[in-house]
């Protein structure tokens, strides 16, 4: 007696496996903006070439703010509840797996990217908990850095979460 398989079933499970691949591998990506260096400019553009308006106001101090060094809230700015949250060193990570009421009505989190060896340090949004308004992350970068680079730092991040960056040169 011979044990067969049925044919339905294997196109059953032929089916399933190529969706997943598919559906896997067509997943949308969080779209990676490099802001220009003209301070003055109102845009900025996708690797897409695409120009759109950016959350000014998000990125240049204009709103209330939750410092973040050395996995601690070193100070907040303004009367309202923050809306930014600036990380001041990789190795603040943890405290956002924390709940924190203040985290709450963050749009944006800025995090200073000071060498290449910060990048090893992947920033795995999926790990933060009460951040139910965050749209945005901004990278300051101290040294040239690529897309590909971003997007193996910036780890299960929602496709809704826009990410910017910013190459600052010392001198």
């Amino acid at each position: 007696m011979k044990n067969r398989i049925n044919p339905a079933l294997i196109s059953v499970i032929m089916v399933c496996t190529l969706l997943i691949v598919f559906t896997s591998s067509y997943a949308q990506e969080n779209p990676i903006y490099k802001l220009p260096d003209n301070a003055s400019t109102q845009s900025f553009s996708r690797t897409s070439a695409i120009v759109i308006a950016y959350p000014e106001d998000l990125l240049y101090d204009l709103e209330p703010s939750i410092y973040i060094e050395k996995n601690q809230i070193t100070r907040t700015t303004g009367d309202q509840p923050p809306r930014v949250l600036k990380l001041k060193d990789v190795n603040s990570f943890p405290i956002l797996s924390t709940r924190n009421e203040l985290f709450k009505r963050v749009e944006m989190i800025t995090i200073n990217i000071q060498s290449t060896s910060d990048l090893s340090k992947p920033f795995i949004v999926d790990n933060m908990r009460g951040f139910g308004s965050l749209k945005y992350i901004y990278l300051k970068c101290e040294f040239s850095v690529t897309e590909m680079q971003i997007r193996s730092f910036i780890q299960k991040a929602d496709s809704e979460i826009s990410i910017f960056y910013k190459i600052f040169n010392r001198s």
